[in-house]
């Protein structure tokens, strides 16, 4: 039974981290020759300000760096 862990900063759609856990595991299912029903997907997301490069939280990075509109 293969078991995919994901962790991702938060901020993405619902929408966009759901096609991620059902394309995943049809990746992982077709790669491994595994049936689909065993594949198993977790996400855990993280605040911007539990995740860092170095000492620079992703939720300061995010306020030096606005998105550009």
């Amino acid at each position: 039974m293969p078991i995919i862990q994901i962790t991702l900063v938060e901020g993405r759609s619902n929408e966009a981290v759901e096609r991620c856990i059902r394309e995943v595991a049809h990746t992982v299912s077709s790669t491994l020759n595994a049936p689909l029903a065993t594949v198993r997907v977790m996400v855990t997301e993280l605040p911007p300000s539990r995740f860092a490069i170095g000492d620079v939280l992703k939720s300061d990075a995010a306020a030096l760096n606005p998105p550009i509109a």
